[in-house]
């Protein structure tokens, strides 16, 4: 039994680690880190969601279906090839970075070589992206396509950058990359459309993707002052192994997240279609993101407990994840049911009102992403990349299978349902493997999710919209009261977790460089 471990109800009730020793000092610390950083992360997925409502307000209009539904595609294939250049270094850096917080040369000789191949894969995709993209889209603007060429070999670069952040616990750094890069990129596409049509808004993806990475090499400097590239890249054989193998699962995954556009342009033939689909998949990625980025932001501390063998307190920070994400995906999918009908066409335009549909199975695959990014989590702290590897495949092979008959039948819904069946795939497989080794359990999970599904039937009370923003509002505290009631949600969770957020990330000055690594 855990120290502070109540199961009445599938409740867990987590205390920190007892700083009495070094060690516990040490976990605790960690931990207040590791949660501080997720509270934080969590208010700039404020700002993203502020930023990209803002963008799908503006853009999708600016543009029009058609033209929308070209710079989706192009958009969401140049993300397959962001991710293929990055060679799965996130996870390396995620992962052994923490063991070489202390050692300022070492971390610097690790980086350069790093950087080194990061560059070269970042090279490679961005011409393999203007060559792929090329020939498979003979209709795509050219010089659009070499624009986002660019940014993708820019970004591969500037994420390693951001990376390095995640693997010193300072994930909330890690996270501003993508809400610098969000506004940036609203700050620059619609004067560079309004310029240049859709080649003005790709060259503005390039200048945000610039300024990104100017910001990102301020930050780091600090913690790589002195660092230069490397060209013996040959010592990082060992750690390659693994993030080739995360890369290779990353790329199954990318596989079936991001060819859902260029699926829809192939069986319907209508770019309207892909409009929709894209819109939608956008809204959802924003969403999707906040839940990988707090469950990323736990790397350190859950590594940190394996090494330390406190196999008792990761399973137990491991159920408290799942159930706050939980509760988080409720929340969307009811603020959608309630309210999606409002807002879809308010936001986005009346020509836009079917992306409110296929949000639906979107939003609902939020709840299995917990589970799927937890157990991925996992296979990575406990060195199972293979796990990871195979539950990617087995979302490739489902997706692919569904996508194309779903599609057919009902066009950009399908696809999007087919993302949701796909995602439950890799969530029941994580569960059966990694949720075996980790001994974790999901009842505080499928609680939350349970206690709101008897309030399904106020759906039928569904009116005007300002009856439908007080029915939601009266949802959340009722469902909050019931998650009381019942324990599975405690005020001294809540608490706890409001005091290690309000007391701000820690400060941390590194010290000052003493030589060339």
């Amino acid at each position: 039994m855990i120290p502070g471990d109540d199961r009445r109800n599938g409740t867990a009730r987590v205390d920190l680690p007892s700083p009495e020793t070094g060690s516990g000092a040490a976990m605790a610390s960690e931990a207040r880190a590791s949660v501080r950083n997720a509270g934080l992360l969590v208010v700039q997925w404020g700002a993203q969601v502020a930023g990209a409502f803002l963008f799908a307000a503006l853009v999708p209009r600016l543009m029009g279906p058609e033209t929308y539904g070209r710079y989706a595609l192009i958009s969401s294939l140049s993300l397959w090839f962001i991710l293929a250049g990055g060679l799965g270094i996130q996870a390396v850096i995620s992962r052994y970075v923490p063991g070489l917080a202390g050692d300022r040369a070492g971390l610097a000789r690790f980086f350069g070589r790093l950087f080194t191949v990061r560059v070269g894969g970042g090279f490679l995709a961005a011409c393999l992206f203007l060559l792929l993209t090329a020939l498979w889209f003979p209709d795509l603007d050219r010089t659009a396509l070499f624009w986002v060429a660019c940014a993708v070999g820019v970004q591969s670069v500037t994420r390693l950058f951001f990376s390095l952040f995640l693997g010193l616990n300072r994930a909330a750094l890690w996270g501003m990359g993508q809400v610098v890069r969000g506004w940036t990129v609203l700050a620059l596409l619609v004067p560079g459309y309004l310029w240049g049509g859709l080649q003005g808004a790709c060259l503005g993806l390039l200048a945000a993707e610039l300024v990104v990475l100017a910001l990102g090499l301020w930050w780091a400097r600090p913690h790589l002052a002195f660092a230069r590239p490397r060209l013996d890249v040959w010592r990082l054989a060992p750690y390659l192994r693994f993030g080739l193998t995360v890369f290779a699962s990353q790329l199954l995954v990318a596989g079936a997240q991001r060819s859902g556009d260029a699926l829809v342009r192939v069986v319907s033939g209508d770019y309207q279609q892909v409009g929709f689909f894209g819109l939608a998949y956008s809204v959802y990625m924003i969403l999707a993101l906040a839940v990988s980025q707090v469950t990323w932001s736990f790397m350190p501390l859950f590594t940190s407990l394996l090494a330390r063998q406190r196999p008792d307190l990761l399973c137990a920070w491991v159920e408290r994840l799942l159930k706050g994400l939980a509760v988080a995906g409720v929340l969307a999918v009811y603020g959608l049911l309630f309210l999606g009908d409002d807002l879809v066409p308010l936001v986005f335009g009346e020509v836009y009102r079917p992306v409110g549909a296929n949000l639906v199975p979107l939003t609902a695959s939020l709840l299995l992403l917990a589970l799927t990014n937890v157990g991925g989590l996992l296979a990575l702290v406990y060195e199972r990349p293979r796990v990871a590897l195979k539950a990617a495949a087995l979302q490739l092979v489902a997706f692919w299978a569904l996508a194309p008959v779903l599609i057919a039948w009902q066009g950009g819904w399908g696809a999007c349902l087919a993302v949701c069946i796909a995602t439950a795939v890799d969530a029941v497989y994580f569960s059966r493997t990694v949720g075996r080794q980790a001994a974790y359990s999901l009842r505080g999970w499928w609680l939350a999710i349970a206690w709101a599904a008897l309030f399904l039937p106020v759906l039928a009370l569904r009116g005007s919209w300002g009856v439908n923003a007080g029915l939601f509002g009266v949802f959340v505290a009722a469902y909050y009261g019931t998650l009381r009631w019942r324990q599975v949600l405690t005020p001294g969770e809540i608490s706890a977790v409001m005091e290690v957020i309000r007391r701000g990330m820690p400060g941390t000055k590194a010290p000052e460089p003493d030589g060339w690594a």
